[in-house]
């Protein structure tokens, strides 16, 4: 078992769970700030960073290589979420946006930005796998659909919580109730 870290030393390590030892670092000389697996079992030697450059980075564990770049932000990459099994994957930014790309293809799918939108440090998808819910930080959860469209959802939106300015991690329920 393998586990990936972010630190603020520029570096990713992959760590041997068994052993302790950091067997692999990666770096592309910026602050990574979100790093997801990818889930498929033919993939799982794939990752990607989001980054303090404004880029996603996709690097193979096997060959210490980057693979793919994704440079379409304008702020720092917050999150990576991956959706509609695996095909797609959803970043957020402190750019206030949304963005939507195609597994392996370098140019943004959708691109979702409003005046009124704020950065959404820490989003999840729902088990149904219809729906993103995304943190804001305008102390609001918002949910947008995962689905072909990931159109906002204006009649579902949370408050009532405080967020101070930090990434709060949120989660749905496994029944979804």
């Amino acid at each position: 078992m393998m586990v990936r870290r972010r630190t603020y030393d520029r570096y990713i390590k992959l760590w041997d769970t068994e052993t302790g030892e950091c067997i692999s670092r990666f770096t592309s000389r910026k602050i990574p700030y979100c790093v997801k697996f990818h889930p498929d079992d033919d993939k799982q030697n794939l990752f990607v960073a989001g980054t303090s450059d404004k880029k996603i980075i996709c690097w193979d564990t096997r060959s210490g290589e980057i693979v793919q770049e994704y440079d379409r932000h304008l702020g720092a990459v917050n999150s990576i979420t991956f959706v509609d099994e695996n095909r797609r994957f959803v970043t957020t930014s402190d750019d206030k946006s949304l963005r939507v790309w195609e597994w392996d293809i370098p140019v943004d799918m959708k691109y979702i930005a409003d005046p009124s939108m704020h950065s959404m440090p820490a989003v999840t998808l729902s088990p149904n796998q219809k729906w993103l819910a995304c943190q804001s930080m305008d102390n609001k959860i918002v949910i947008f659909s995962a689905l072909n469209r990931f159109k906002l959802n204006r009649k579902k939106t949370f408050t009532g919580h405080m967020v101070a300015g930090y990434a709060c991690s949120l989660d749905f329920s496994p029944d979804m109730r």
